[in-house]
């Protein structure tokens, strides 16, 4: 379970929500006090169910139903208790709690099925460690007296084993870990059992040792029969997702967890939920060598949630809340207390999302969700790390509603085209379903005649359906597809046909595999096509080991010309290949784009990539890279950030020989030293101070076809790509604006820009806490027991300042955004007019607003 979060800058906020306050104040604040202060849509209610006592109950972490309409809760450190609830509407004093009679416990997952209780423990309790248990009732007492361990799992504590869920068919567990857990002892697995870091250049761990020795498969989903064997894994490649559950078309789902470390810098993934598909790497890799989603072997996330710290999922099924709700995916964030609501769209074989925040309940963390099909409630547990804890239930009477209620706050939503690259056009989504699910079931060997059911589905443009051709196309004897492989016309289907080939054979098959790789035209190929080019060419060169000098030449040749590109992450991958093989001259070329990067993470992208080059430097190229880091030491980000900027600094000193020295010995004798973080905006003389009302004429009379490159600069002048991410590239520090055209009107835009304080989302507004005569501003990014950290620095998030519970006087949302104003003071009414294209645009060339005739 992953509970320490930062906090984030806003820069657009959307709705006002209004942040709980005062349930720090005073020494103890009774739960029933927080009913009051839990935000839910209109119609629905919150319940008291049960008061934690935390020295006797602990603080709870797990739940699950079971067949005599109770609960099941776990303490994160303790024992197993059974509520029965109070009926709705009723006090929390009805509710009765037993502890049970069992050694078993630290459950972070539970699962009632058939009258047994399976047990996912995380830790030593006795004589029994972690691993999955099931539990039974042999003497018909209502006691769990018989204690079978299925499982021995490796690993513990908050990236240690977590969820567990029944599979679709009745007959199987579906258990999720975190990255701290070892891969277990497989029967089988659906990921083809080939796994590796594959990164070009040397990676850089953690700079403060998170993760730093983990190695793929990182975190993992696997399935099992009831008795827990014929183990298979299921899907790999996730940080530290927490709880999984299906959908009714049998799809199984996931929130995972960021790296709020690596704030700042271009590897940084904010949470997500996850289609968790059959056979699946969502490539996170340790330090700086997570896998972009673009790569030809991984898949994309359904949507990115932004801030926050991923625990339990459930879907609402069964619950007595509207249709709607019935069919979306529940989603809790323990950091900023929300229950999210996902709407899952069918989309080809997979789906998009439009993540609502449905409940906020911050600063209680919320750590389980179930629905009771007695009553039909949403139940939700709060607590984790021996916090102060509680059980919920949400219901909902129908009444209250009015008829222009507001919508929920959409946090954030999926651009449909993320699940599409190049390729033959997909079919209808039910029958893209279809073709999925009937592929995943050749994720094993399955003879000659799979090949040809696996083959018109290489090339195709749904990213799900390619990714599974490709692992299903693996799982066959390579002997069996070779030559067809090699013998593909269609692009598409053959670059990911090469991308099996790579990963299946071995160097006696590297000059057959780089002759029908370098018969593609790299220049002809479409931006995705490029991507999904250079990174089976990445894939061979590390597989197909050793590289021969020969085929070191010939991928030169058919890739050094057309470096650099016109696209920043063609750029990036073509560098790093270019480094890796020793190409000529790629060092200056590397430096200029790092100078005239668009963003601060697209410089990153290259000084740390040129911080492994050995070959290839001058003096005055050295120092191009040194006064680059000395610039980089006034950014800021996440706890790990600067180190990383330093790692990569040292490793690049470190690289540089003796003779090469003299020139810059004071230069590399001085350590990097970290300066006062600001945004860094342009150095542009100011043109005037706009007011929304002259800003919303010139949009609303604007209709000249604008200039994308142009908006793309202006949102880099304006200072807003150090916090905020458009089409990919820029920041994570802000919400992701690719969206942002797609739900709000121009006006809206640029009042958020020009009057950034008029609404604040509560993911992004700041708190006032006054403490001992004090008053510090900033947002909650962990609670632990007695005490809180708050984030004081939005560019600095590991900047904190402790607050003990019983010292803290009064705490109330700012009013005050994060976000400065007077952004497009520096900005003509052109630029202005640009700038608000790209936003609305989503960052989209192609789109109509760029178009004559708009």
């Amino acid at each position: 379970m992953e509970l320490f979060r930062r906090s984030p800058l806003t820069l657009f906020s959307s709705i006002a929500i209004a942040i709980v306050a005062g349930w720090f104040a005073g020494a103890s604040v009774a739960q029933a006090d927080a009913i009051g202060k839990i935000k839910l849509p209109p119609g629905f209610k919150a319940e008291l169910v049960h008061e934690v006592p935390a020295e006797t109950e602990g603080s709870w972490v797990a739940l699950t139903p079971d067949d005599k309409g109770r609960l099941i809760a776990s303490d994160q450190h303790g024992s197993l208790y059974r509520i029965t609830p109070s009926p709705i509407g009723g006090d929390s004093s009805q509710t009765k709690v037993e502890k049970l009679k069992t050694q078993i416990g630290m459950a972070q997952g539970l699962l009632f099925h058939e009258g047994k209780l399976y047990v996912v423990m995380n830790g030593d309790i006795g004589g029994f460690s972690s691993g999955l248990y099931r539990l039974s009732d042999t003497n018909k007492d209502d006691q769990f007296d018989r204690i079978e361990q299925l499982r021995v799992f490796e690993g513990a504590g908050e990236h240690g084993p977590h969820g567990i869920v029944l599979g679709p068919d009745g007959k199987s567990l579906y258990i999720v870990c975190g990255n701290h857990t070892g891969a277990p002892l497989f029967s089988s697995s659906a990921v083809p059992a080939r796994w590796r870091e594959d990164q070009l250049l040397p990676l850089i761990t953690d700079p403060n040792g998170h993760a730093a020795a983990i190695r793929a498969p990182g975190g993992w989903f696997a399935k099992m029969d009831l008795n827990g064997e014929n183990l298979e894994m299921f899907s790999i490649g996730y940080r530290n997702a927490y709880d999984l559950a299906f959908n009714d078309a049998g799809d199984l789902f996931t929130f995972d967890s960021d790296m709020e470390w690596d704030v700042g810098a271009p590897w940084y993934r904010p949470t997500r939920i996850c289609h968790v598909a059959s056979g699946s790497d969502f490539g996170w890799r340790t330090g700086n060598s997570v896998w972009p989603t673009y790569y030809i072997d991984t898949v994309p996330a359904v949507a990115d949630a932004g801030p926050g710290s991923p625990t339990g999922v459930v879907f609402g099924k069964g619950a007595k809340f509207p249709e709607k709700y019935q069919k979306a995916l529940f989603a809790a964030d323990w950091s900023y207390g929300n229950i999210y609501v996902v709407n899952l769209t069918p989309s080809g074989s997979s789906y998009t999302g439009e993540i609502e925040r449905f409940a906020n309940a911050m600063p209680l963390g919320v750590t389980d969700m179930v629905v009771l099909p007695k009553d039909g409630a949403l139940y939700f547990a709060v607590g984790g790390r021996k916090s102060e804890s509680a059980l919920y239930r949400i219901v909902y009477n129908g009444k209250d509603v009015p008829a222009d209620a507001p919508k929920l706050e959409i946090v954030a939503d999926s651009d449909p085209q993320r699940v599409f690259g190049s390729g033959a056009p997909a079919p209808p989504a039910p029958e893209a379903h279809a073709i999925r699910v009937a592929l995943e079931k050749l994720n094993r060997p399955a003879g000659p005649a799979a090949i040809n059911d696996i083959w018109p589905h290489l090339g195709s443009s749904d990213r799900f359906i390619k990714n599974v051709a490709r692992t299903a196309l693996e799982h066959q004897p390579f002997a069996l597809w070779r030559a067809k492989a090699l013998a593909e016309t269609n692009v598409d289907a053959q670059l990911n046909a090469l991308a099996a080939f790579a990963r299946a054979a071995d160097a006696s098959q590297q000059q057959a595999w780089l002759a029908a790789l370098t018969a593609i035209k790299f220049p002809e190929l479409s931006t995705q096509q490029k991507l999904d080019y250079l990174r089976v060419a990445s894939l061979g060169v590390m597989r197909l080991d050793p590289f021969q000098p020969a085929s070191r030449e010939k991928l030169i040749a058919a890739l050094n010309p057309y470096f650099p590109a016109d696209n920043h992450f063609v750029n990036r991958d073509l560098g790093n290949l270019l480094l890796r093989l020793r190409a000529p001259n790629v060092v200056p070329r590397m430096l200029t784009l790092m100078e005239n990067a668009a963003t601060t993470e697209d410089a990153i992208d290259f000084a740390v990539s040129l911080s492994a080059a050995q070959e290839g430097w001058t003096t005055a190229d050295r120092i191009r890279l040194l006064d680059w880091f000395e610039r980089a030491a006034h950014v800021g980000g996440g706890h790990s950030f600067f180190g990383y900027l330093v790692s990569a600094r040292d490793r690049y000193i470190a690289n540089i020989p003796a003779t090469d020295r003299p020139p810059i010995a004071e230069r590399i004798s001085k350590p990097l030293m970290q300066q006062t973080v600001a945004i860094d905006t342009a150095n542009r003389p100011l043109v005037k101070e706009w007011t929304l009302e002259e800003v919303n004429d010139l949009v609303a009379n604007d209709k000249s076809p604008r200039n994308f490159e142009n908006g793309r600069k202006m949102f880099s002048a304006a200072g807003c790509y150090n916090c905020h991410r458009v089409a990919g590239a820029g920041s994570s520090i802000g919400p992701d604006l690719t969206g942002l055209g797609g739900r709000f009107g121009a006006a809206d835009i640029m009042r958020s820009i020009v009057d950034p304080s008029h609404t604040i989302s509560d993911q992004y507004q700041q708190m006032v806490f006054e403490t001992n005569g004090r008053m510090i501003v900033g947002r909650i990014s962990n609670i632990n027991n007695d005490a809180m950290m708050v984030s004081t620095n939005m560019l600095d998030p590991k900047k904190t300042e402790t607050i003990k519970r019983d010292e803290l006087d009064d705490q109330y949302p700012s009013d005050v955004s994060m976000m400065p104003t007077g952004l497009l003071n520096t900005l003509t009414a052109e630029e202005i007019l640009d700038l608000t294209a790209f936003l609305r645009s989503g960052g989209k060339p192609e789109h109509e607003l760029f178009k004559a005739g708009k």
